[in-house]
């Protein structure tokens, strides 16, 4: 795998490359997850498709119900997204996980709310009111990362594995801008989940960026 970012800017793959990929993930590996468009997001997430319903025609599918990732984020459940013919409920719960953790990385990034007794309080003192950290609610980071992670290995859970991941770069946060080569340390890592963290990450700064 190359040292390329997970989300590259535009500027450093120059459009007019020679396409030599076949796939979403290889697309992804050579122009950046920036470079990729919706289904291919999507599809990178849903793995395998079923017999006559490639990823990339369920992906389409998934984008036709909810008229882009942006619908997905307002409306759509588990249980409504299982119901696409070739999805189920195990690439569902991913595609959501992808989802909310965009729903985190907006509330992180947004601006805090003041008061207006603070913003009186800023005139009257040189040091502004400590913010506290935000508290994702419902599951973990970790849980939405194994989620995304998909499968483990031995004595190696998904969610182990998420764990280790986010130690490695301080929080979820960390992980955007890295190179995926610098996430294939982590045990129980390999360049297909590497290449789904990587969409899933993407997905998560397109729907924080839709929100505001």
């Amino acid at each position: 795998m190359t040292r390329q970012s997970v989300l590259s800017s535009p500027s450093e793959h120059p459009a007019e490359r020679t396409q030599t990929w076949h796939h979403p993930g290889g697309k992804l590996i050579e122009l950046g997850s920036h470079a990729l468009k919706q289904d291919e997001l999507l599809a990178i997430l849903i793995g395998s498709g079923v017999s006559g319903r490639p990823a990339l025609t369920i992906a389409n599918a998934i984008l036709d119900e909810y008229v882009g990732l942006y619908g997905i984020h307002r409306g759509a459940t588990i249980d409504d997204l299982a119901k696409i013919p070739g999805l189920g409920r195990k690439k569902a719960s991913r595609i959501l996980a992808a989802i909310e953790l965009g729903r985190r990385l907006y509330k992180i990034n947004r601006p805090p709310k003041i008061s207006p007794k603070a913003e009186e309080d800023l005139f009257t003192s040189l040091r502004p009111p400590p913010q506290p950290e935000p508290q994702p609610d419902g599951p973990s980071d970790a849980v939405l990362i194994a989620e995304i992670i998909g499968s483990g290995i031995r004595g190696h859970s998904p969610k182990v594995i998420a764990k280790n991941l986010l130690a490695r770069f301080g929080s979820f946060l960390g992980l955007f801008g890295q190179d995926m080569g610098d996430f294939l340390p982590v045990k129980g890592l390999n360049s297909v989940k590497i290449i789904r963290i990587a969409a899933a990450l993407e997905i998560a700064k397109r729907i924080s960026h839709a929100i505001s």
